[in-house]
């Protein structure tokens, strides 16, 4: 067995009881769904938090939910007031289910593709976007639509994640090592997350088994993360494809953890630090006045 494999697993079994990469809200989400639930709707309080922080304006706006999935924080947003709602999203599958679950009059859902929004020029006051333009494949491409759609005075809220952070790669449930895909090669990350997953300490989570009830034995088995699930964008490349689209751009790192956050937020201000500290990373995006995405 590789040096370095071995290494990670054993890095990978002493942390994963604990709660480096797994707080105990994430594994009981990933393990009962009505703890899911729980946790997803933490999750839309905090993209409110951050829609008052940044001052973005709902009440009485036509609000773009992007990567809406099945709906459920577009739903939110015309609860806080919104005077439409449209949420867009690539998924087919996922636009039906959203399009199943909720009928307010409000409140209608649509399905882009990878370069095209099929809405209007200039028809949206703002855009909202969370945990979704880390698995964009083309960024510049989309940002000049939503460019395109907004009206002059409209922003967009971005909420993603720089390649860097500890866990980028999204293998919350058998990877409980920061910066594994930095310092090992993803070919052995993911033999060592094959690995984890087959072990008899792993504990499955909901996402382990199919509609039958089975546990799936296919997880796992590529040598690398496809860019078309993660583009693998660092904070700098959100910043070039936000400028290259026509936006001005505020960026808005939020540290991870408690203990060390002061001494983190000082990092935050250092442009290659920040790539590795920053737990998350809020952009506030605006038309920069007499220029247009070309």
């Amino acid at each position: 067995m590789r040096i370095a494999e071995q290494i990670l697993f054993q890095l990978a079994r002493s942390l994963y009881w604990t709660e480096v990469a797994h707080s105990s809200e994430m594994k009981q989400a990933l393990q009962h769904i009505d703890a899911y639930d729980v946790y997803r709707a933490a999750e839309i309080n905090r993209i409110l938090e951050a829609v008052g922080r940044y001052h973005i304006a709902i009440a009485d706006r036509t609000i773009v939910d992007f990567g809406c999935n099945d709906g459920a924080i577009s739903a939110e947003y015309l609860r806080r007031g919104a005077a439409r709602v449209i949420g867009v999203d690539i998924d087919e599958h996922a636009i039906q289910r959203a399009q199943e679950l909720h009928h307010e009059e409000r409140l209608t859902f649509v399905q882009s593709t990878v370069s095209t929004i099929p809405l209007e020029d200039q028809s949206v006051d703002a855009v909202i976007s969370y945990d979704v333009f880390e698995h964009v494949s083309q960024p510049t491409t989309i940002l000049k639509e939503l460019y395109r759609i907004l009206t002059p005075t409209g922003q967009a809220l971005i909420g993603t994640w720089s390649w860097w952070h500890p866990f980028a790669p999204h293998l919350w449930a058998v990877m409980p090592v920061p910066w594994a895909h930095v310092f090992f090669s993803e070919q052995t990350m993911l033999r060592v997350c094959r690995r984890v997953y087959h072990s008899p300490w792993y504990i499955p989570n909901m996402h382990d088994y199919d509609s039958d009830g089975k546990r799936l034995a296919d997880k796992y088995t590529h040598q690398t993360i496809s860019t078309d699930y993660l583009n693998k964008c660092l904070i700098q490349d959100f910043e070039r494809a936000f400028l290259a689209s026509g936006f001005v751009c505020e960026t808005h790192p939020v540290p991870f953890g408690s203990r060390y956050a002061r001494w983190i937020r000082v990092c935050l201000r250092m442009p290659w630090i920040r790539e590795f500290m920053a737990g998350y990373v809020w952009f506030v995006l605006s038309k920069s006045t007499g220029q247009t995405a070309s």
